[in-house]
């Protein structure tokens, strides 16, 4: 990770001057949640890069410094020796831009501002539902034998809800309204209002939790207190709630304790698939975008823009029927009817069509056809 490879005090005068323009500036910008931070960290990863790479001031940054320091982000060659992707690169982009307004150094802004990234496939990978009852099946057993229960709880509250991590690491049970079985809560990265319902069966689980959890120092307002957590030394932030880094932990550790039916382990995915995975059985459950996005805290153009492409919306079956006009039928032979008569094969839309979610609420045919959006002329014949 890379804010244990890099530190403040690693940074010369001349490049701590433009280090702190650049955190002032961003402060100007009223950035809410944890931005802050995390912009003070990409403009410190980017100082220091540079400052390894022999450039000693923001102002000495060239064309080709900046581009030789992509090629190395691109390559591993850095502290880390970790290959960053694209947009990985172009946050580390953001952060130089940032500084360089706030120095005021126009030159080199305006050819930064100009370089784009390489265009990337996006990977979103999610559970199925299988997959995901497995996982709560594991945390229910660790809840019902008290083996590391917060770890259980860290699982339900991302199936229920899928929180970015570092709102898991802050939750407050006043989020949590028992009587109504209701989760709400603003999401700390842009304060969008999250909301879900709590499946009945889990409620007495988190319930018995609170009880445990209330009895440890800030378990009275924390689902995950410090005082829960193993200890670290490596943690010099004097919080009373664990960090996003341990909640990942936690959640791996019931993804890897869970196998399905017949043995297979569930798929090693990363923590960011629960929001994935609760976003792709809501559109596969025939739910709109707007669905999506009251229970993620994403902008309805977000969900789209992610999960669109991966959706046979009905939208698609209907361009697909009227592109493939006798896709749907077939002879009358061996039936009471014609032999000549085409007829419709009893076709029914693609399990992905059918709970595939409509782009515009309430957009689920067009009046005058059939469900699939394709009227069908009274009578099909075929020549011999």
């Amino acid at each position: 990770m890379a804010k244990k490879d890099y530190f403040p005090v690693q940074l010369n005068d001349e490049w701590m001057k433009s280090w702190e323009a650049g955190k002032k500036l961003s402060q100007l910008r009223n950035h809410s949640g944890d931005t802050p931070r995390q912009i003070s960290n990409v403009m410190l990863w980017i100082s220091l890069d540079f400052q390894d790479q022999g450039v000693d001031s923001l102002g000495g940054v060239r064309d080709d410094d900046w581009l030789r320091l992509v090629e190395r982000y691109r390559t591993g060659e850095i502290r880390t020796q970790n290959v960053l992707k694209e947009s990985t690169i172009d946050k580390r982009k953001e952060g130089l831009i940032l500084m360089l307004k706030a120095e005021k150094k126009h030159d080199i802004l305006e050819f930064v501002e100009m370089w784009k990234p390489m265009k990337e496939e996006e990977v979103i990978r999610w559970w199925t539902e299988e997959e995901m009852e497995a996982m709560n099946q594991t945390a229910l057993r660790m809840l019902r034998e008290g083996e590391k229960p917060e770890r259980a709880i860290a699982h339900l509250l991302h199936f229920i809800i899928a929180p970015r991590r570092s709102d898991t690491a802050l939750f407050t049970w006043d989020r949590i309204d028992f009587r109504n079985g209701m989760i709400r809560f603003p999401a700390h990265k842009n304060r969008k209002q999250c909301q879900n319902k709590i499946e009945p069966r889990l409620v007495p689980y988190i319930l018995q939790y609170r009880e445990l959890v209330s009895d440890y120092p800030d378990g009275d307002r924390y689902l995950f207190p410090k005082s829960r957590a193993q200890k670290s030394g490596t943690d010099n932030a004097k919080k009373p709630y664990i960090s996003d880094k341990t909640i990942a932990t936690w959640l791996a550790d019931v993804r890897d304790r869970s196998t399905l039916r017949d043995g297979t382990r569930v798929r090693p995915f990363p923590t960011h698939s629960y929001r994935h995975s609760l976003a792709m059985r809501y559109l596969n459950a025939g739910c709109d975008y707007e669905d999506v996005s009251g229970v993620l805290g994403d902008t309805v153009a977000t969900i789209e823009k992610h999960y669109a492409e991966l959706i046979f919306t009905p939208a698609r079956e209907a361009a697909w029927r009227k592109a493939h006009t006798f896709a749907t039928k077939i002879t009358s032979e061996h039936s009471a009817q014609p032999a000549l008569l085409m007829r419709e094969a009893g076709y029914r839309p693609s399990e992905a069509s059918r709970v595939a979610v409509p782009r515009i609420r309430g957009m689920n045919g067009v009046r005058g056809m059939d469900a699939g959006g394709f009227e069908p002329p009274a009578t099909w014949l075929q020549t011999r």
